[in-house]
C-alpha cells in the first residue's frame, strides 16, 4: 500500500465514513471423480456453482469457477487428497472410499436395512455431526470442512442372473464399494471391491456377475444392458459423499462470503437428496423399458438376510474403540437418532 493510500484510508477511518467494499476476485476449482450422471455431481454444476457466484456477486465480489468432473483431476479415490493439498478448493468427496481416514463417516454402511427415505437419513447425519465433534475433527485432520453431507438412494442387487432367494447369490462375484462389501458376509457370494464408473465394464467382461448399487444410477449408467435382473432388497439410503472445501481456502474468505457459501451448500444438500429420491424411481422405470426385470424380495427374506449377517456394526465399533476413536458412541448415537426420526432398522445394530 502506498503512503498516499494509507493517508487517505486513515483520513476516511478517522472521519467515521464507512469504507466501500473492496471487490475481490477468486479463482476456484471444484472437482469430482464421478461424472455429472451422478446426481450429487450434477447438482453442484446446476445449483451450487451458479448460485454461489450470483450471491457473492451481490456482495460485490467475483468468483471464476473451473469445474472438473469425471476424474479430470482426480479419480473418486483421490478427491479427498486433492482437496487436502489444495489442488482443488472444493470437491465432491466420496467418503465411502475413505474408511481409513474417515472411519466414523461410514456409519450408515455398517448399519444396513434401514429406510429408503434419504431425507430422513441425512437429517440424522446432520444431528450426528452436531453431537459427535470427532466427525468434524476428522475432516479437519484432512484440511477440509464439510459444507454438505450428501446421501444416495437405497441399494439393491443388479445382476446377470435372476434372484428369487438370497441363496441364489451363492458362488457369484458381486461388486460394490466401501464397507458395503460387508453386506455379503451373510451369503456365500464373493465380494469384489470396485467403483461406480467401473461397474458396467466389469460386468460386461465377466469380472463381476452383478453389483450392489443404488437405484438412481441403474439407468443413467445403463447397467441393465449387461445385468438385466434387478432385485429390490432395500439395504437402505446411505450417507456416501460430502461437498467439502479446503480449510486454508475457507479460512481466507470474508465472513459474509463464508455465510453465502454455507447457505447455498445447505440448499444443495437438500436438492441432491430430493434428486436422488426422485431419480431412483425414474431410473428403475427406464431400466424396465430397456428390458430389465425387477423382483421384490419379501419383508421376511429381507429380515432373514439381516439376521444371517454377523453384527458388522458392533465389530466396526469395537475396532475403532481399540484405536481410541468413538466407534461405540457413534453407533449408539446414530441408532438412537434414527429411532427418534422414525427410522426402523430391521435389526438393532447397537444390541450387544
Amino acid at each position: 500500500m502506498t503512503r498516499l493510500m494509507k493517508t487517505t484510508l486513515t483520513g476516511v477511518l478517522l472521519s467515521g465514513v464507512a469504507l466501500p467494499v473492496v471487490a475481490e476476485t477468486w479463482n476456484f476449482t471444484v472437482i469430482a471423480g464421478h461424472p455429472p450422471l451422478t446426481r450429487g455431481v450434477s447438482a453442484i454444476s446446476d445449483h451450487f456453482v451458479p448460485e454461489v457466484s450470483k450471491r457473492v456477486a451481490e456482495l460485490g465480489h467475483t468468483i471464476s469457477w473451473t469445474e472438473a468432473y469425471a476424474g479430470a483431476v482426480a479419480p473418486p479415490t483421490g478427491v479427498l487428497e486433492a482437496v487436502e493439498s489444495g489442488v482443488a478448493e472444493f470437491g465432491y468427496v466420496p467418503q465411502l472410499f475413505e474408511g481409513d481416514k474417515l472411519p466414523l463417516d461410514q456409519i450408515t454402511y455398517i448399519t444396513p436395512f434401514g429406510t429408503s427415505d434419504l431425507l430422513k437419513v441425512m437429517g440424522v447425519i446432520d444431528k450426528l455431526y452436531a453431537e459427535i465433534p470427532a466427525m468434524t475433527e476428522a475432516w479437519a485432520d484432512n484440511n477440509q470442512k464439510v459444507l454438505a453431507p450428501v446421501g444416495i438412494d437405497t441399494y439393491h442387487f443388479v445382476t446377470k442372473f435372476p434372484i428369487e432367494d438370497v441363496s441364489d447369490l451363492d458362488g457369484h462375484k458381486i461388486g460394490t464399494a466401501g464397507l458395503a462389501l460387508n453386506w455379503l458376509k451373510g451369503v456365500d457370494a464373493t465380494p469384489v471391491a470396485g467403483s461406480l464408473p467401473d461397474f458396467y465394464n466389469s460386468m460386461s467382461t465377466g469380472l463381476y456377475d452383478g453389483v450392489m448399487t443404488f437405484e438412481s444410477v441403474v439407468a443413467p449408467y445403463k447397467f441393465y444392458e449387461v445385468a438385466p435382473y434387478i432385485t429390490k432388497i432395500n439395504f437402505g439410503a446411505q450417507y456416501a459423499s460430502a461437498l467439502t472445501v479446503n480449510l486454508d481456502t475457507w479460512d481466507s474468505l470474508p465472513e459474509d462470503v463464508q455465510q453465502v457459501i454455507q447457505e447455498v451448500a445447505n440448499e444443495y444438500r437438500d436438492i441432491a437428496a430430493e434428486s436422488y429420491n426422485e431419480g431412483g424411481k425414474a431410473s428403475l422405470a427406464k431400466a424396465v423399458e430397456g428390458g430389465a426385470t425387477i423382483t421384490d424380495l419379501s419383508d421376511e427374506q429381507r429380515a432373514a438376510y439381516a439376521e444371517k449377517l454377523p453384527n458388522i456394526a458392533r465389530e466396526w465399533a469395537e475396532k475403532l474403540d481399540a484405536q481410541g476413536k468413538p466407534g461405540t458412541e457413534v453407533l449408539e448415537t446414530y441408532m438412537r437418532l434414527s429411532k427418534e426420526a422414525g427410522i426402523q432398522h430391521v435389526r438393532d445394530w447397537a444390541a450387544k
